[in-house]
């Protein structure tokens, strides 16, 4: 029986220095095709799991309370809460700091590989850009049953209910749990679910080329102040362009070379 090291072993493509290593690999496992997500990481141990079954899991009954409760106090800040369905108001749940059932993703590789460096390495463990070839068999195709009701996991293309998904071209997978409600079981890690585990790839990015690969995407325009298109954004770029991480030091002075 395959365990899930052995799993790693097979959806593991590469480690890349560069942006143009990076693309290479990329776009030699496209192939051809653009119906691929990607998701980058900052520890490449990290398994693919929805925010909700982190640290402490939440079961679906307090879920469901929770989105019921986001819904009531933010009725006054948005003016199209009438053409919203459950899975939209999940995704602005997310992208607000709500921990949810889904794993966000994006239809940009440089997007993924910026979220995989954005912040300084931890110690010397690598990053990981993850990559999904989608078909439409895996989409949502029973609103009614979302976002709590379903069976398996599936990926969503949401509207563009916030700025931020239409800047990081954002789509999720929204993850199914237990089958009875308030004792629902754990979630399944996208990278060990049956469904997508034989397809799943990931890149990694070794700690030592964070600072390179950071430079090298502000060059080609993928800064905080475009992934994320409001004031949080511009502040985040701005302290970035005058207060350098320890990773970049040699980058700021001319060289080419890691520390």
């Amino acid at each position: 029986m395959t365990d899930k090291r052995e799993y790693r072993k097979r959806q593991f493509l590469r480690s890349v220095k560069t942006v143009a290593e990076y693309l290479d690999v990329v776009n030699r496992q496209l192939d051809g095709s653009p119906s691929c997500l990607f998701r980058g990481h900052r520890r490449a141990d990290w398994p693919l799991l929805p925010s909700a079954a982190r640290d402490s899991f939440i079961s679906r009954r307090e879920e469901s309370n929770m989105l019921a409760e986001f819904i009531r106090r933010s009725l006054p800040h948005t003016t199209s809460s009438g053409l919203l369905s459950r899975t939209d108001w999940l995704a602005i749940a997310q992208h607000h700091g709500m921990p949810t059932r889904l794993l966000d993703w994006t239809g940009s590789a440089l997007t993924a590989l910026w979220f995989a460096v954005e912040k300084a390495a931890e110690g010397r463990r690598p990053a990981a850009v993850w990559v999904l070839p989608y078909t439409v068999d895996d989409f949502l195709d029973d609103e009614e049953k979302a976002p709590f009701g379903l069976h398996e996991t599936v990926l969503v293309k949401p509207r563009h209910v916030t700025p931020r998904i239409t800047a990081q071209d954002g789509w999720f997978t929204l993850h199914r749990s237990g089958r009875t409600d308030a004792s629902a079981g754990p979630f399944l890690s996208l990278d060990n679910n049956k469904g997508y585990r034989e397809r799943l790839k990931y890149v990694t990015v070794p700690a030592t080329a964070f600072g390179q690969i950071r430079f090298e995407l502000a060059t080609a325009g993928i800064t905080a102040a475009v992934i994320y298109p409001d004031l949080g954004g511009v502040a985040q770029y701005v302290t970035w362009a005058h207060k350098h991480l320890g990773d970049e030091i040699n980058y700021r002075l001319g060289s080419r070379e890691p520390l």
